[in-house]
């Protein structure tokens, strides 16, 4: 289709999500039924399924095998323990008035400004290139979809990606941050995400409908024992190359941690709950939300596979098959998808990455600075001049980065930031003694040990810093090499990094807490 066409088609949905969300704004019965209903709280928590899910699942079928399913195995495992841990999460979300996850942390820990100003500086620098891989998948789904040489493509393609910044900020501010309480709930904005999450679910099946039923002669045809001839279709049926059980593990873990600990994903458990009632039918309407938008990525790997478009361009398969038989529609639908998988997320992450911004950062600096003081009184602004800086530096990530290491990577490097969390929530949960300074210790421990053996490592291999220490080590040393430590040459980059991150985070934090005198208040807090 013509670039104008497609950009009106996004306009058009834009407008549609606009009215929901004006709609779901009311105080009518039927938008407070809706708000208050289990089935938008669990369509709502499918913000998990990113961009990165939609277009990624499939090509991490056709490279990597089964192991794509781990990422939705893990949050499974973690959904059957909703009822005593996501629960008591809401609980006190109601009793201490939590914002965020880094409001929750540090609540349990004397509400500590420095526990949460760290959690805070983790998430951003975790989450803010995952906002721009969001943005790529738009731009490179918008070249794909328009009219090959069209006049306008060009032009259009490089403003789609400033345009749909500017739409998606005002989108954010007016449905995210229109009060100063960031404790109501916004109603508008989680049935967007809802609406969203439903569209990219119905686009999903519809692509792998088609592909398994009208261009393939249905499951058998796609998944029969003839497939084994082919390597590269063999390779989908597998459960990983070398190391598969290390990365299926690595990868269970990091997703089990990830439905609780991204920031948007706590945002909308816990944050957005409109009642505890709400949980249960989610622990099971949510796994069916991931079953069925899976269930059709080995088809369209396989059928792509197959039809000869190469798998480097895997990621795009649910796109690129219907182009190639010239289903224009079809692309289009797909693409919506596409762009809902995205703007949910982005919308959820930059409100949610500016309230903990102006909370823990700005709020603190301006108590503490004189001068500052009077800012006090223009918190609300500074919240939309924070979702605005979130977005904005999401897309200078993607101008940057483009089709870097870093930034294709970015889906499982920030699973791994979020990671870092986990500890600090279920020890505040579960373990009595832990402490103000074991949090802190395990936070900046496992921090700092993410950042030099995967985020440093992955900016050297896209060109920005000088690949040499990725062999020979700081210094020349090669114990410190970041992706071998202490001479671990046996694990993946990512298995590497988590395995010590993790390792340091909850030893420091338990070994500190033990060690460590708590205050009275956190005592009783802990109680």
């Amino acid at each position: 289709m013509s670039p104008l066409a497609i950009s009106l088609l996004v306009l058009l949905f834009v407008a549609l999500l606009l009215v929901v969300a004006v709609q779901a704004e009311k105080t009518t019965a039927l938008a407070l039924r809706l708000s208050r209903s289990p089935l938008t709280y669990a369509l709502s928590l499918a913000v998990y399924c990113t961009s990165w899910t939609y277009y990624g699942s499939v090509g991490r079928a056709a490279t990597s095998g089964l192991s794509f399913l781990a990422i939705y195995i893990g949050p499974t495992i973690t959904v059957c323990l909703w009822w005593i841990l996501l629960r008591r999460m809401v609980q006190l979300k109601e009793r201490y008035r939590i914002t965020s996850i880094a409001d929750f942390i540090s609540a349990r820990f004397g509400k500590s400004q420095a526990v949460a100003a760290l959690v805070t500086a983790i998430a951003i620098v975790g989450n803010m290139p995952y906002i721009a891989l969001q943005l790529k998948s738009i731009k490179d789904a918008f070249s794909l979809v328009i009219e090959p040489g069209a006049p306008a493509g060009t032009w259009l393609i490089d403003q789609f990606g400033p345009v749909i910044v500017v739409v998606m900020t005002l989108f954010a501010i007016v449905f995210g941050a229109r009060r100063l309480d960031p404790t109501e709930r916004h109603r508008g904005m989680i049935a967007v995400v809802a609406l969203e999450s439903l569209v990219k679910l119905l686009a999903f099946l519809a692509c792998g409908i088609y592909v398994t039923f009208f261009l393939a002669n249905g499951f058998s045809d796609l998944l029969g024992s003839q497939a084994a001839d082919n390597y590269e279709i063999a390779r989908v049926f597998s459960i990983g190359g070398e190391g598969a059980y290390v990365e299926w593990m690595t990868l269970l873990v990091l997703s089990m941690a990830a439905i609780i600990c991204l920031p948007r994903q706590f945002h909308v458990a816990v944050v957005e709950n409109p009642s505890e009632r709400a949980i249960l039918p989610a622990m099971w309407l949510f796994p069916l939300y991931m079953v069925l938008i899976n269930i059709f990525v080995i088809p369209i790997a396989v059928y792509g596979i197959r039809s000869g478009i190469p798998v480097t361009q895997a990621d795009t398969y649910v796109l690129r098959i219907p182009l190639q038989h010239g289903d224009t529609w079809i692309a289009v639908l797909v693409f919506i998808g596409g762009f809902s998988a995205a703007t949910g997320m982005i919308m959820i992450a930059a409100m949610t990455m500016s309230t903990m911004v102006v909370n823990h950062l700005l709020l603190p600096l301006f108590s503490a600075v004189s001068f500052l003081a009077p800012m006090r009184r223009q918190l609300l602004r500074w919240r939309w001049a924070g979702i605005t800086a979130v977005l904005s530096l999401g897309y200078w990530f993607e101008t940057k980065l483009g089709d870097s290491y870093a930034l294709v990577n970015m889906g499982l490097i920030s699973f791994a930031a979020a990671a870092q969390f986990a500890p600090a929530v279920v020890g505040a949960l579960c373990w009595p003694k832990g402490s103000r300074a074991g949090a802190l210790a395990g936070l900046a421990g496992g921090f700092g040990l993410w950042l030099y053996t995967l985020l440093l490592p992955a900016f050297s291999r896209s060109g920005w810093l000088d690949p040499s220490f990725l062999d020979n080590g700081p210094w020349g040393i090669g114990l410190l090499r970041p992706e071998h430590l202490y001479g671990m040459t046996t694990l993946s980059p990512l298995s590497h990094s988590v395995f010590w991150s993790l390792l340091c985070n909850a030893g420091l934090f338990v070994l500190v807490s033990i060690l460590w005198q708590r205050s009275q208040e956190e005592e009783r807090l802990a109680q």
